[in-house]
């Protein structure tokens, strides 16, 4: 191994991310009750990190040490995002300014969960039959992205329509229920569409 190398590796540390900083912001994080304040492109720094490690090229014990260090970040990492997470769905107050825009994004789909459950409730528990026939309406018509993973042939969803068949790679948008019993299926995968 060359020297820079040799010592980002040993170190933990790649692409200026040690991974005795995110085992300390992990520490912090679960010691403490409120949210902790992290830096804004906290979880970039560490998808790059794992990202530098995973495209190094060694063998035998290097690989092996490359290996092990990606897989301890990675384990760090999921642990943190995972304890921030649960804090944001704690239900307590939360600084908004500490969030990063990855947890800005999971908890804007926190709220419309919320708000769809309400929706829900609020429309069964004062008799709005109307409501919830839309509701139900919604979710039947609505569509979803899939990437194909594996050749299916053709088949009719549940709004009576053929689609198929379907290739290998092939990208299609199907009616929800479908899409989720062909995505359980491990057919094909679910595509998100960008905002």
């Amino acid at each position: 191994m060359s020297g820079r190398q040799s010592s980002d590796t040993e170190s933990g540390m790649t692409g200026g991310l040690a991974l005795k900083d995110i085992y300390r912001m992990l520490k912090r994080e679960i010691e403490t009750g409120p949210i902790q304040q992290i830096e804004p492109d906290t979880f970039q720094k560490i998808a790059a990190a794992l990202g530098s490690l995973k495209g190094q090229g060694y063998d035998g014990i290097e690989a092996k040490v490359r290996d092990r260090l990606t897989d301890l970040l990675a384990t760090s990492a999921r642990l943190l995002i995972e304890a921030r997470l649960y804090k944001l769905h704690s239900g307590e107050a939360i600084d908004y300014s500490k969030l990063t825009d990855e947890e800005k994004y999971a908890l804007d789909g926190m709220s419309e969960s919320a708000a769809r459950i309400d929706e829900i409730v609020s429309a069964t528990l004062k008799g709005r039959v109307k409501v919830l026939e839309s509701i139900s309406l919604r979710v039947r018509s609505k569509q979803v992205l899939v990437r194909f993973l594996k050749p299916i042939e053709s088949f009719v969803g549940v709004d009576m329509n053929k689609y198929g068949p379907f290739q290998q790679e092939d990208v299609a948008s199907l009616p929800l229920e479908n899409a989720r019993s062909i995505v359980e299926s491990g057919v094909a995968v679910h595509v998100h569409a960008q905002p």
